[in-house]
């Protein structure tokens, strides 16, 4: 018996939704589109329709994909929906986050993935959680770190201990607000919402909630969203945490800088790198750290984020798996966080 698709709309033709697919330098799949259109995805995934309410987007979609996109209006409450839609995928500028949510579930849409961040507020995730509880709507969130490999490999062998006990985490975004984004827009936030909401995420995902201790704002003038965003947390166990997000930079950098009592591993958008502790070719009866490589560490060619959140989604509609990683509550625990940073700025 021939395996139903999962029948999904997109809603937001832009960059994550579907442009960045012709970016010659990222690995493919690398949007939303990407992967439902993909060999992969076809299998899993029976796409319907595309939806923005830009026309050229609209227009640019469909020359690309071949397959049909429609212009909607800004107001999601005008909107109707197929009636077989079963997935519903968000990837608007994130100010319209709650509200296209808001209408996909009062619609019947029984699952949505939404990009990051969930909402613009701690308060419209919570809106939005108690809305989907009435409604039994499942909702992925798009911090797709949480699904790659090499992400994976490396809480799985801290969860072990292979990597020795954790000490402490330097998370560092890097970008420019200019050159390509949104990072001081109203559409997208500041550079803490808008890029460190993944910095925050993983931290969430690797440490449990922290304690906020201390934090800095930096705006370029009064009123403005910030320029720079610093933050000292610490953990339930004692991990100290050091958080710095900027908009100001001439350049992109993502980076997770973990050491342990043994091991130091730096996870970074260049890739990841490994040092462990032996005895010093520098100092006599020092350990120093050396560089290695772990046994069983994924392929980089191979591996791909977004395939392995849409795998979850697949499985979990499908019934063959009842968990969920990066639940909504999680996702409010985590703008619970951003927010304490600009509720303590100094």
């Amino acid at each position: 018996m021939k395996r139903s698709k999962i029948k999904t709309i997109l809603i937001g033709l832009g960059r994550i939704g579907s442009s960045l697919e012709t970016d010659p330098f990222r690995k493919k799949p690398c949007t939303h589109m990407g992967v439902l259109q993909s060999d992969w995805g076809k299998e899993k995934f029976e796409f319907i329709l595309g939806l923005d309410s830009d026309q050229k987007k609209c227009e640019s979609f469909q020359s690309f994909w071949k397959t049909q996109a429609e212009r909607v209006d800004c107001d999601p409450k005008k909107v109707k929906f197929p009636k077989s839609v079963q997935l519903a995928v968000i990837s608007t500028p994130s100010v319209f986050h709650e509200e296209w949510a808001t209408h996909c579930i009062i619609e019947g849409i029984p699952n949505l993935l939404i990009e990051k961040p969930v909402a613009l507020s701690e308060s419209g995730a919570k809106r939005i959680q108690k809305l989907a509880s009435q409604h039994n709507t499942r909702i992925w969130i798009n911090h797709e770190r949480r699904y790659h490999p090499s992400y994976l490999f490396v809480k799985d062998q801290l969860t072990k201990g292979n990597f020795g006990n954790l000490k402490s985490i330097r998370a560092s975004v890097f970008t420019s607000a200019k050159n390509p984004g949104l990072a001081f827009s109203k559409l997208g936030g500041g550079p803490l919402l808008h890029d460190g909401t993944h910095a925050v995420d993983l931290l969430h995902w690797l440490i449990g909630k922290p304690k906020l201790m201390e934090a800095k704002l930096e705006r370029p003038k009064k009123g403005a969203i910030e320029s720079r965003a610093v933050a000292w947390f610490r953990s339930k166990t004692g991990v100290d945490v050091f958080l710095d997000v900027s908009g100001d930079r001439k350049y992109f950098q993502f980076e997770l800088d973990l050491h342990t009592d043994s091991h130091r591993i730096i996870c970074s958008n260049d890739g990841f790198q490994f040092f462990q502790s032996e005895s010093s070719k520098l100092y006599k009866g020092f350990q120093s750290l050396s560089p290695y490589e772990p046994p069983g560490f994924p392929n980089p060619k191979t591996a791909n984020a977004f395939l392995g959140i849409y795998e979850e989604i697949s499985q979990v509609i499908m019934g063959k798996k009842q968990t969920m990683e990066g639940t909504l509550s999680d996702n409010i625990e985590i703008l619970n966080m951003i927010e304490s940073i600009y509720r303590r700025k100094k």
